[in-house]
């Protein structure tokens, strides 16, 4: 939005004050246009951080809902715009009015900052879900406010300012109104949007005192174009620009008119969703909640029924840390189709809160379709970096609010991996970053909030999907907010009094009952473990084995056991633990399981390090798991035995490798899907250099990689500029981030279980690519027949 049209025409008035111009006199005379009405009804006996189905803050832990006023419960510098989006409601290009009005205070009334509406969040040219991050920082896409301070003075400021992001400049031309010091005064802030002509409308800001009712003053800003109006509308609480400073409440919120559309079915909550696992007879689901208070949801059933019947069975279970329900049904008849519902009985009601199928095993009847996904962040950039600039001249700069920085709820990537109609979806970890969409919040009292901010995005983006469809997921490093992770069954290390700990010694960083909350609500759903003993702190444990869709499936655990990295040692004659010796028990079990079925192993990472920088020059990498190599080689065989592939993520860098143990390709066959968004780039360069080379593809061919480990890769996609080109334009920073998506090879995969002809079929897609229409990655599809133990 052009500067200069933004702050071209404003009016302001007060009392009896002279308006500057006629189409301000007309605005103040001007009777109010349309009434409203309660956007949601809160309830006064609670407090909770969740605000509401209608409302979403940001973020999850700088607000709650208390006694029936949303408040913001973040005060410190860097905290500038805390904003709460109104889920169901959004500006539309209708030539009609519209209102917006709350009751607000000052939580801090000796502390300096300002509070009101965002109007225009998004400009319309994202999705509602992407325009209700906005906050902190403006941009293009922003909005302007309408806002009171602690001072009482009434003002509109811009929000779209790219240059200047933390400056929120008033929008005026004279003085602005001042109503005097708020102190602790409740006061009611009633905007109302009028048309006028020519697609112009007029934008009032008045203040009500909410004991008399009585009118304080108001502004008005006259000639307001349409497309300034087009968006989302927030609630916001700032202190001044890099200050620490007041907090603000809201309450008795509420909306009316025809430009402010309404959708009833964007709220969110109770439930945002659920994920169910179907093995043989017994039926798992987990239904997640959003943080609901103690003292709500108490009494939950999940209720279910062949969908040709009218009799719902009910199974009842309760709400766990994580705010997760978990659901177990025996005796479950796989041969048929259900519903299900989730429903509450509160006060003697019942109500459903989320519902769907529970599809029957499709068995050998037809090729099994399996979703791919790995590796996912919110945004590019954060949104809570004040400036955005490029590591690359080829690379884009980004736009705080656009589409190209702001991926979730990753519209395009859904669709086109949905048109395959998956009959299951394999997630293999990093369902979420640390550092997107907001900064990395690790080692905090709220750190769990924090994470379920993330959490909730992930479950927003997909819980469509894996409503009627059986998920699996992997909870990897990044899940449980640490960069890397070698769990050593989840032991403590030893560290020397005066050290501070870091992840390179082994264990988990975070809390336990944070990492025991992760792992429940992500973990949950899943299968049985083969051996459900936890390891040390009781955590969790998810390894085992199932069937579905005629498929024999084996789920490990590949960063909870292994080894903490050992750099005092040529990393060629390390040794260590990579599944640990109870998941190895395992495989060797499932290789005499389920005879004649075919054999797939989902784990979260390639069992080598296929990374190379220039000149094919090995990459040394602990994180990866071709190290600790002994480890590695058992397992390794442990699935070549069981005549299984596997498929994985976690790397960014789609490849579909041969493992070794002797020759290069005489292992198992691993298909590591590409990232759905990822920052951190990998590079596999073959430089036409690899001996025995697959479809004449010079990145292709025999590798050992830095740990000893043989493979043969047979297909691989890299970042689209190369690893010198990056080094040498990042001066060889040890940094490998890159925020723009054209110059990365982002996607999903799709593998297909065909019975009849008795292969696999695996497919690797970009995340753009229509697939009735485009072509896949090079390199695939690749075929591979069934190999039987």
């Amino acid at each position: 939005m052009d500067r200069r049209s933004f702050i071209k025409l404003s009016a302001l008035a007060a009392g009896s004050m002279l308006f500057p111009t006629q189409a301000a006199r007309a605005a103040a005379n001007r009777p109010s246009l349309t009434q409203t009405a309660p956007i949601e009804l809160l309830p006064s006996n609670v407090q909770r951080p969740w605000l509401g189905k209608a409302f979403w803050g940001n973020r999850l832990q700088d607000w709650r809902l208390n006694a029936g006023k949303i408040e913001c419960i973040r005060g410190e510098r860097g905290f500038e715009m805390r904003t709460v989006s109104i889920l169901t409601r959004q500006l539309n290009d209708a030539p009609k009015p519209a209102r917006i009005k709350a009751k607000v205070s000052n939580l801090t009334p000796t502390k300096a900052g300002f509070c009101g509406f965002l109007i225009g969040a998004g400009a319309d040219q994202l999705d509602y879900r992407a325009s209700a991050l906005i906050q902190r920082a403006s941009g293009k896409n922003g909005g302007f406010m309408a806002v009171i301070n602690d001072k009482g003075e009434l003002s509109f400021r811009d929000f779209s300012d790219t240059n200047k992001p933390l400056a929120f400049e008033k929008v005026v031309r004279t003085n602005t109104v001042n109503i005097g010091l708020l102190h602790d005064c409740e006061i009611i802030l009633d905007c109302h949007i009028d048309p006028v002509s020519n697609n112009n409308f007029d934008v009032r800001l008045v203040a009500i005192d909410s004991k008399t009712n009585k009118e304080l003053g108001f502004i008005v800003r006259t000639g307001v174009p349409s497309s300034e109006l087009l968006g989302g509308v927030m609630l916001l609480s700032s202190m001044p620009s890099k200050q620490s400073g007041a907090r603000w409440s809201f309450e008795d919120i509420q909306s009316g008119g025809e430009k402010l559309s309404q959708f009833d079915d964007r709220g969110l909550g109770p439930v945002i969703g659920c994920m169910h696992s179907l093995n043989k007879s017994v039926l798992k689901l987990s239904a997640q909640f959003m943080p609901v208070a103690d003292n709500e949801y108490r009494n939950v059933t999940l209720e279910y029924r062949q969908s040709s019947t009218s009799d719902w069975l009910s199974s009842y279970s309760q709400i766990e840390p994580g705010y997760v329900i978990q659901f177990r049904v025996e005796n479950w008849d796989n041969t048929q189709q259900y519903d299900y519902r989730v429903v509450s009985h509160e006060n003697g009601k019942a109500a459903v809160l989320y519902q769907g199928q529970i599809l029957k095993d499709p068995g050998q009847s037809k090729p099994l379709s399996i979703a791919l996904y790995s590796c996912l962040v919110a945004t590019n950039l954060s949104l809570d970096i004040e400036h955005y600039k490029t590591r690359l001249k080829q690379e884009k700069l980004l736009g705080r609010f656009s589409r190209e920085n702001i991926l979730f709820p990753h519209t395009e990537l859904v669709d086109n991996c949905d048109s395959h109609e998956p009959d299951m979806y394999v997630f293999c970890g990093d369902q979420y970053y640390e550092a997107t969409p907001t900064q990395v919040w690790r080692g905090r009292p709220d750190s769990h909030l924090d994470m379920l901010y993330r959490w909730y995005l992930w479950y927003w983006t997909f819980r469509d999907s894996i409503r009627n469809k059986p998920s699996i997921l992997l909870a990897d490093d990044h899940d449980v907010l640490q960069g890397n992770l070698w769990g050593v069954g989840g032991r403590d290390p030893v560290v020397l009094e005066g050290d501070k700990r870091t992840e390179e010694d082994g264990g988990y960083m975070e809390t336990k009952a944070l990492v025991k909350m992760v792992y429940r609500m992500q973990h949950g759903h899943n299968p049985d473990a083969y051996d459900p003993t936890p390891i040390d702190h009781d955590i969790p444990v998810t390894y085992g084995a199932f069937v579905y869709g005629g498929v024999s499936f084996a789920l490990v655990e590949d960063r909870k056991f292994k080894s903490r990295r050992n750099i005092k040692i040529n990393p060629l004659h390390a040794q260590g633990e990579l599944l640990g010796h109870r998941q190895e028990q395992f495989l060797r079990a499932w290789a005499d399981m389920d005879k004649g079925l075919p054999k797939v192993c989902i784990a979260s990472s390639i069992w080598g390090s296929p990374q190379t920088k220039s000149n094919l020059e090995p990459l040394l990498d602990y994180d990866s798991n071709g190290y600790p190599p002994d480890g590695r080689t058992r397992a390794v065989k442990l699935i070549k035995d069981a005549g299984a592939v596997v498929i994985c993520g976690d790397q960014h860098l789609p490849m579909m490798a041969k493992q070794g143990l002797e020759t290069f390709d005489d292992g198992p066959l691993f298909f590591a899907g590409p990232a759905a968004a990822a920052f951190w780039q990998r590079w596999f360069e073959g430089l036409g250099k690899l001996e025995n080379q697959f479809n004449n593809d010079p990145n292709t061919g025999n590798f050992t990689d830095i740990f000893g480990n043989k493979m043969r890769v047979l297909a691989v996609v890299n970042p689209k500029v190369t690893y010198d080109d990056f080094k040498q334009q990042t001066n060889n920073s040890w940094s490998n981030f890159l925020a723009d998506r054209s110059l990365k090879s982002e996607g999903y995969g799709i593998v297909k279980v065909d019975h009849n002809a008795q292969q696999f079929e695996f497919e690797c897609w970009e995340w753009n690519t229509n697939p009735s229409k485009g072509k896949q990655f090079p390199g695939w599809p690749y075929i591979h027949k069934f190999e039987h133990a």
